[in-house]
C-alpha cells in the first residue's frame, strides 16, 4: 500500500508524464505495454504518494517539479473530457465521471533520466525561469483556477444545501443530471409511487413494500402507501398520526415500527409510532430516549435497533434497542463514528452501519454491531464516501445504493460479508451523479429503490434490481471505452 510522501518509482513517473499530456488510461497502457488495470493501480499509488485529489493536481505537481514541460500557447483551449481525461476531476479519483467541460494547459513529458531514480513527491526549487516560462506558468495557473471553479461548483453547492439534514430538498429549478444511456439488464422501472418524495421510511412485510411519510412538497408527509410487487400496483393505508421524514422503519411479526424522524418544524422528534398490519391501525409507543432524525432502523429477533442520526444538539453516537415484548428502550454500546444519513442492515447476527454524513463530508465508513456480544467493530470501508444512501440485504450480501451529498456517485457497491470486501455494481445511468435520500426495500431475490432526489429534485421512481440476474460490470470511474 502506497504511503503519503513515499518517492515515486520510475514506472510511476512515466505514468505521471503521460497523464499530464491528456491521454486516457487506455492510451497510457498501450504506450507502456501494460494493461489498463495496471495503469489504474499505478494512478492510485501516485495519488496516495503525492497526496493529490485529482489528475489536475498531479499535473500541477509534475509541472512544479519539472517532470513535464509546458508548451507555449496563447491561452488554454476548452476540451471535452473523456471518462479518464485529466480534466475530468469532479470525482477526485484516478478515473472520473463523463461529460464534464473544462480547460487545461497542454503539457509534454520531460525527458526521461538516464538512470531510474526515486522522485520526491514534494515540489523542489527550480532554476530562475525565463520571461516566456513565467508567462506560460501564469497562463497555466489561470487555466487551473478556471478548471477548479468549474469542477467544484456543483459539489460546493450541494454540500451547502446538505449542511442541515432536515432542510427541504425540493429545488425543482435545478437541472437534472444528464448522463449517457447505459444498458443494464438488472435495473428495471416499475409502477411509480403516487407522489414524488425524498427521505421516506421503507420496510417489507408479508411480501409487500410499505412506504411511510417522507418529504413531499417541502414538508413531512403522513402518507402510508403499500406496493405489491406481484401486481406492480400501489394502494393506500391508514395515515401515520405524526407526519415525519428522515427516519427508518422495520417490521417484527405483524407490526411496522417507525421511531423518530423530522417533523414540520424541521426538528428531530422522539415520537414512536407503530402500524398494526392486521387491524390497519396506528398506535403510539414509548418515545425514543432522545429526539432523532437521519438515523438507521433495523429489526432483529424481538428488538428494534436505532443507530446514529442527528439529535437537537448535533450528531448522535447512540445505539438504542426497543424490546417489543417489554415495551422498553435500552441504551447499547455507542456507534464508534457518529454520523447522520447512514444506512444499516443485518447479516449473520451483525448490524452493519454504512456510510453517512456529518454536515461537512460524507463517509465511506463501515462498522458493525455484534448483537451477541454487544460490541462494535470495524469492517472494510466502501470504495467511495456515501451519505443519504440506501442499503439492501439479499442473502449474506449488502448493496449500498446512491449517495452523493457532496460528490459525484457513478456506481453502487456490494459487500461480501464473508470476505469483508466491497465491489462496484451498476446503477441506472440516469441516476449517476447523485441519488440521495432514497427508500430501499429488500426481498429474497431482489430489492426496490423508491423515491429520493437527484440534484435536489424529488423523484417518484420505483426501481427494482434483480440480484439473481448476474452480469459483468465495470464501474463508472473507468474509461467508457473499456466497458
Amino acid at each position: 500500500m502506497a504511503e503519503p510522501g513515499e518517492p515515486l518509482t520510475e514506472r510511476e513517473l512515466e505514468v505521471v508524464r503521460l497523464l499530464a499530456t491528456g491521454v486516457s488510461n487506455k492510451e497510457i497502457a498501450a504506450q507502456l505495454h501494460v494493461s489498463p488495470n495496471t495503469v489504474r493501480v499505478h494512478l492510485r499509488n501516485i495519488f496516495a504518494k503525492l497526496e493529490a485529489q485529482s489528475r489536475t493536481e498531479v499535473t500541477m505537481i509534475a509541472v512544479r517539479n519539472g517532470w513535464v514541460e509546458i508548451t507555449a500557447q496563447a491561452a488554454p483551449q476548452p476540451l471535452v473530457a473523456s471518462s479518464d481525461s485529466p480534466v475530468a476531476d469532479a470525482a477526485a479519483a484516478p478515473d472520473a465521471p463523463q461529460g464534464i467541460l473544462a480547460a487545461a494547459p497542454v503539457v509534454q513529458p520531460a525527458a526521461s533520466p538516464a538512470q531510474p531514480t526515486p522522485v520526491a513527491p514534494n515540489p523542489q526549487p527550480l532554476p530562475s525561469p525565463t520571461l516566456w516560462q513565467r508567462v506560460a506558468s501564469l497562463a497555466t495557473l489561470v487555466a487551473i483556477l478556471l478548471l477548479t471553479v468549474i469542477l467544484l461548483q456543483r459539489p460546493a453547492a450541494e454540500a451547502e444545501l446538505a449542511l442541515d439534514d432536515f432542510a427541504p430538498t425540493d429545488r425543482s429549478s435545478d437541472p437534472a443530471i444528464v448522463a449517457p444511456s447505459v444498458e443494464s439488464s438488472r435495473w428495471h422501472l416499475r409502477a411509480s409511487i403516487r407522489t414524488a418524495r425524498t427521505r421516506p421510511a421503507v420496510a417489507v412485510a408479508q411480501g409487500s413494500v410499505y412506504v411511510v411519510g417522507g418529504e413531499v412538497g417541502r414538508a413531512p408527509s403522513d402518507e402510508t402507501l403499500i406496493y405489491n410487487p406481484r401486481q406492480d400496483a400501489w394502494r393506500e393505508a391508514a395515515s401515520k398520526p405524526t407526519p415525519v421524514m428522515n427516519t427508518g422503519a422495520a417490521v417484527i411479526d405483524d407490526v411496522l415500527y417507525v421511531p423518530g424522524g423530522a417533523t414540520m418544524d424541521s426538528q428531530a422528534t422522539d415520537r414512536f409510532e407503530a402500524l398494526d398490519l392486521i387491524t390497519g391501525e396506528w398506535k403510539a409507543l414509548p418515545p425514543l430516549p432522545r429526539p432523532l432524525a437521519g438515523h438507521a432502523v433495523v429489526a432483529f429477533g424481538k428488538r428494534i435497533y436505532v443507530v446514529g442520526g442527528r439529535t437537537l444538539g448535533g450528531l448522535s453516537s447512540a445505539t438504542f434497542a426497543f424490546d417489543v415484548n417489554s415495551g422498553q428502550w435500552t441504551s447499547l454500546a455507542p456507534l464508534p463514528t457518529p454520523r447522520s444519513q447512514l444506512a444499516a442492515a443485518v447479516v449473520n447476527g451483525r448490524i452493519y452501519a454504512v456510510g453517512g454524513y456529518d454536515g461537512r463530508r460524507e463517509y465511506a465508513t463501515c462498522e458493525y454491531f455484534q448483537i451477541a456480544t454487544g460490541q462494535w467493530a470495524a469492517c472494510a470501508p466502501m470504495t467511495i464516501p456515501r451519505g443519504g444512501l440506501g442499503l439492501a440485504q439479499v442473502g449474506s450480501t449488502l448493496y449500498a445504493i446512491g449517495g452523493g451529498l457532496s460528490g459525484f456517485v457513478g456506481f453502487n457497491e456490494r459487500y461480501d460479508a464473508n470476505a469483508d470486501r466491497w465491489t462496484p455494481f451498476e446503477m441506472p445511468a440516469q441516476r449517476m451523479g447523485d441519488w440521495r435520500y432514497i427508500g430501499v426495500a429488500s426481498l429474497p431475490t431482489e430489492f426496490y429503490v423508491i423515491g429520493g432526489a437527484t440534484r435536489g429534485v424529488p423523484l417518484a421512481d420505483n426501481y427494482v434490481y434483480e440480484v439473481l440476474n448476474y452480469r459483468t460490470f465495470l464501474p463508472a470511474f473507468q474509461s467508457g471505452g473499456e466497458r
